[in-house]
């Protein structure tokens, strides 16, 4: 063997060591972060009988140890705030691969851009890149980053990402600090914080939506059917009138196996502005209201409608 051919065996050597040395990055990334949620999941870690499942509507609107106080049902909240369907449908998915099915799958649903383009929610790859020491997580990054799986798999540095190299303890901020439930309710409001009441019915744009966010809606769907989940999606409070024509489209894409919980249009506290944090999310006391009649429909449902002891 040539001086060269050995030189070059060496580099390569030397080089995969080195790359071995940021699993090290790989494991701390995951220890420093704040959210463990998605973690627990790949864990097997929750195993509950109601999930809730959406963006930030569901994870201000809804709070989970308040329904399970009421209905003696264990319930954890699995809304990611500024996340879309796909990784709605990638939660699911990966809650049942791991854990065992819950009984009751709340969906929260925005009106109205649930399926359309809308740059304020996204496939939250900011959550998976801390947790890229375990396999799963990789696999699914990789389908929406532009690299070479091949040199990805051996290579773990190709794996790494700037929230990787950010290896401080993370905190909390006012506005995302999670409870145990995992419900992040907002209880203080900024200053001088308007915005307007729209009223009237609003026409939804069903040839504007995505491809990609109704597959992923479908695939909803098929997850919960399959693993013989009872699925209610959840239409929250928000400052404008509840849009008929968003919820028939979405009563359409579940299915006859579906359940639905539109909030009480006619409770005056959703036209109040002093209840909203924004014009999409309700404030603690507001939230804690929702949920207590999210709670009387779900134990309804569970009276007369739907067998959770199967």
């Amino acid at each position: 063997m040539g001086k060269f051919a050995i030189k070059l065996l060496l580099f390569a050597a030397v080089f995969l060591i080195f790359d071995k040395l940021f699993i090290i990055v790989a494991h701390f990334s995951a220890e420093t972060e704040a959210d463990k949620r998605l973690e627990y999941l790949v864990n097997g870690e929750v195993n509950k009988d109601i999930i809730i499942v959406g963006s930030s509507t569901g994870s201000r609107d809804i709070i989970a140890s308040q329904i399970e106080d009421a209905t003696g049902l264990s319930t954890y909240n699995l809304c990611y705030p500024g996340s879309n369907v796909e990784f709605h449908e990638f939660i699911l998915r990966t809650l049942v691969k791991f854990n065992a099915p819950p009984k009751i799958a709340l969906l929260v649903v925005d009106d109205n851009v649930e399926l359309l383009y809308d740059e304020s929610i996204i496939f939250r790859k900011d959550r998976l890149y801390p947790l890229v020491k375990y396999q799963y997580i990789w696999k699914e990054l990789s389908k929406w980053e532009d690299r070479d799986k091949l040199f990805s798999n051996f290579l773990v540095l190709n794996r790494l990402n700037k929230y990787n190299f950010d290896l401080r303890e993370k905190r909390f901020t006012p506005i995302d600090t999670i409870r145990d439930c995992g419900s992040m309710p907002i209880s203080w409001k900024p200053e001088d914080m308007d915005f307007d009441y729209v009223s009237g019915e609003r026409i939804y744009p069903e040839d504007k939506e995505l491809p990609e966010k109704v597959k992923a809606y479908s695939k909803i769907i098929e997850t919960c059917n399959t693993n013989n989940i009872n699925l209610v999606v959840i239409f929250p409070p928000v400052y404008q009138t509840h849009s008929k024509s968003f919820e028939n489209r979405i009563r359409e894409l579940s299915g006859e196996g579906a359940y639905f919980y539109i909030y009480n249009t006619e409770n005056p506290i959703y036209r109040n502005e002093d209840n909203y944090f924004d014009e999409t999310h309700l404030m603690q006391d507001a939230a804690i209201e929702f949920t207590n009649e999210l709670v009387i429909y779900l134990n309804d449902l569970i009276e007369n409608e739907i067998n959770i002891t199967n």
